[in-house]
Parts: structure tokens; C-alpha cells; sequence
């Protein structure tokens, strides 16, 4: 025997679907919630730089921060901007953070401006660091050059007396 549905049981049908689609919704919530984890990519930031150079041979040290080094993701290479030239650096695995590094730029001429940038194996590039100037003869050279000639001069005023 078939009955025919009134309008109050249409609407009573009607009523709870969004019930069920609420119900439902909340229960996918709920569920994702423990298996979808928020991720943040630890990309490696270059904290600090800066010049150890002695003479005209370039020398710069490096602070890095990189979260959660292991043998897997590690900064592996770090990028020095000399004046728009790329020198690319190759890195064991670390195991500190934030850790020092200091590289070694070369012979130049005149007060080329630095920066750099560090690669992680997994989450890639970093950004570039504050940029740096290096002076043509680093601060012990040219200390070192100032007493040189103030003693040539001391010497020359003692051979006159």
C-alpha cells in the first residue's frame, strides 16, 4: 500500500538535509583535522655577513640559519654575489643551527659590493642577504701599512738629528 507524503513530511525531509550535509561536514573536519598537517618550508636565511678579508684576497664569513639539519636536508650550496659575478660554493651537511662558514672570494681590485644566498636539499633557495661592501685593503692591512710608514718616518727623522 503506497500513501501519498503530505507537505509537513516533505518539509520534515527537507529540513534534514542540511542537518546531514552539517553533519557531515563536521565529521570530515574533524578527521582531517588529525591527519592534514600544516607545513611550513624552512627555507635557509643568511643572517649575517661578513668581511674577514686580508690584503687584496677576498674573505667573507657567514652566519645561516636552517632549521632541523640532517644528513638528507642540509644547505648544500651557497651563492656569493661579487659585483653581479655568481661564485657557487659547495657545502658538506650540517649539523648546528644557525652555523658559521667562511668562504674564500679570491684576488680582486677595488670595493666590489657581496651578498649572498644559501640552498636547502629540500626546501631550495633562500633569499639573497644584506649586502656588503669589502674595502680594497681590509682593516689589518691597512693598520698594518699606516705603522709601516710611521715607523719608516721615525726612523728617517732619527737619521737627520
Amino acid at each position: 500500500m503506497v500513501q501519498a507524503m503530505g507537505s509537513s513530511d516533505t518539509r520534515k525531509i527537507c529540513a534534514r538535509r542540511p542537518l546531514r550535509f552539517l553533519l557531515l561536514a563536521l565529521v570530515s573536519v574533524v578527521a582531517l583535522g588529525n591527519v592534514v598537517k600544516i607545513v611550513v618550508a624552512d627555507i635557509p636565511d643568511v643572517l649575517q655577513v661578513e668581511d674577514i678579508s686580508q690584503g687584496s684576497t677576498g674573505r667573507i664569513r657567514l652566519q645561516v640559519r636552517h632549521l632541523n639539519p640532517s644528513g638528507t636536508h642540509y644547505v648544500d650550496t651557497i651563492e656569493v654575489d661579487i659585483d653581479g659575478q655568481i661564485k657557487k660554493f659547495t657545502l658538506q651537511a650540517q649539523s648546528a643551527n644557525p652555523f658559521t662558514v667562511e668562504l674564500d672570494l679570491g684576488q680582486f681590485q677595488g670595493r666590489p659590493n657581496v651578498k649572498a644566498r644559501a640552498h636547502c636539499t629540500l626546501h631550495g633557495w633562500g633569499p639573497w642577504s644584506n649586502q656588503i661592501q669589502i674595502p680594497e685593503f681590509a682593516e689589518v692591512g691597512t693598520t698594518l701599512l699606516l705603522a709601516i710608514a710611521a715607523s719608516l718616518l721615525i726612523a728617517r727623522k732619527g737619521k737627520k738629528k
